[in-house]
């Protein structure tokens, strides 16, 4: 059924040349899937759409900037700079969705330290069918980011596969100290493991989803429950998993590894560095004082993790973190998917109804969570 949005960027025809666009590539011994947009200069061209947004305004200013400069810019994090970004993070980028049938309700769970947790719940009746649940922890960077700006994609995501929605207002750093957003998302994922009933959900059906450092959450999840029955799989969206840059054979600091479009280079380049710039964060700033198996799971074994999967922007600088820890979930015998979208910079779940790919990759995460109930 075709939907209806208030001010969508795009056509369901367009949506269609979008997935028509899929190619396989291969690194090594990884094979992955990567699209683009269809009226992009190239199949390694910018995003029109993004040119003229946040992303992109940024970039035209980042491109001028010489390597030698930029190599010493440090963000510094105090309370001006923090409402600063914490407005940005809340900032809405959907198109609202004409979706009929899925309501929102907000509940909280207790953590161990007695914090009233907020969670949001996404549903409609055929979520009662399923019985399936997708656990959504929201970016970032650990320190903003709140519950608004996913309820559009994450209604669509309802409407279209009748799995039930959780998403979790975690504790934000540094006010709380670390690790109180991963405890809080511990906390809320073990008690609905063990009172999945009252939830109206199968506990062998429990999914966990993040996008940024929420797909860092979501795979410190993964890595607390190992070796248990809690996460059937979990789906990172453009995650940080190296924020220590310990480097490997999979993974290189630097825009070495990147493949520009010629006559976009330097706008190119200035969409990637944006991510560089919070990449580079001193984290002491915000509590993290030391790499562990939580905060930076690619210095850790991959082996033992749920099937998972990946996707990211390939003009994201953390599309290095997606593909090198595909590679290791591979080398470890984990099942793995990951998709990458050329021409997109970070951050697109939130973006449905002005980015095809946010509803793209909807359609993905959708697809991969089917193939896992069905094995």
């Amino acid at each position: 059924m075709k939907k209806n949005f208030d001010n969508k960027w795009y056509s369901d025809e367009f949506l269609n040349e979008l997935k028509n666009t899929a190619y396989r590539e291969t690194d090594g011994n990884l094979t992955y899937t990567v699209k683009y947009a269809p009226d992009a200069v190239s199949k390694y061209g910018i995003d029109p759409r993004m040119l003229g947004g946040p992303i992109g305004k940024m970039a035209k200013y980042l491109k001028a900037v010489p390597d030698f400069v930029f190599d010493r810019i440090h963000m510094r994090i105090n309370s001006k700079s923090l409402e600063f970004f914490r407005k940005g993070c809340d900032r809405i980028s959907y198109a609202n969705c004409r979706i009929n049938g899925v309501s929102l309700k907000d509940a909280h769970i207790k953590s161990a330290d007695g914090f009233e947790i907020p969670i949001r719940i996404y549903k409609n009746p055929d979520c009662e069918k399923t019985r399936a649940l997708l656990i959504f922890i929201h970016g970032g960077a650990f320190v903003g980011g709140s519950l608004e700006p996913y309820d559009e994609s994450l209604k669509m995501f309802v409407d279209k596969f009748g799995i039930k929605v959780i998403s979790i207002a975690y504790r934000l750093l540094p006010e709380n100290a670390y690790p109180a957003p991963y405890n809080d998302c511990f906390d809320v994922l073990g008690y609905i493991s063990k009172n999945a009933d009252e939830f109206g959900v199968d506990k062998d059906k429990i999914f966990v989803c993040g996008d940024s450092a929420g797909g860092n959450i979501a795979q410190a999840c993964t890595t607390k429950y190992k070796g248990t029955d809690v996460i059937r799989a979990q789906l990172l969206l453009y995650p940080t998993l190296n924020a220590f840059g310990f480097t490997d054979k999979y993974y290189r600091k630097g825009l070495s590894d990147y493949t520009l479009e010629p006559t976009q280079k330097a706008l190119s380049k200035g969409v990637i560095r944006q991510m560089q710039i919070l990449t580079n964060c001193n984290l002491k700033q915000i509590g993290i004082n030391s790499p562990d198996e939580y905060n930076n799971p690619y210095s850790y074994s991959a082996s033992g993790n749920a099937p998972t999967f990946i996707t990211a922007g390939a003009l994201d600088y953390l599309k290095k973190d997606a593909v090198a820890w595909a590679h290791k979930l591979k080398d470890a015998g984990v099942k793995q998917e990951l998709v990458i979208y050329n021409g997109l910079g970070h951050g697109y779940l939130n973006a449905t109804g002005v980015f095809p790919q946010a509803e793209d990759v909807i359609d993905e995460m959708g697809k991969f969570i089917y193939t896992i109930l069905g094995e």
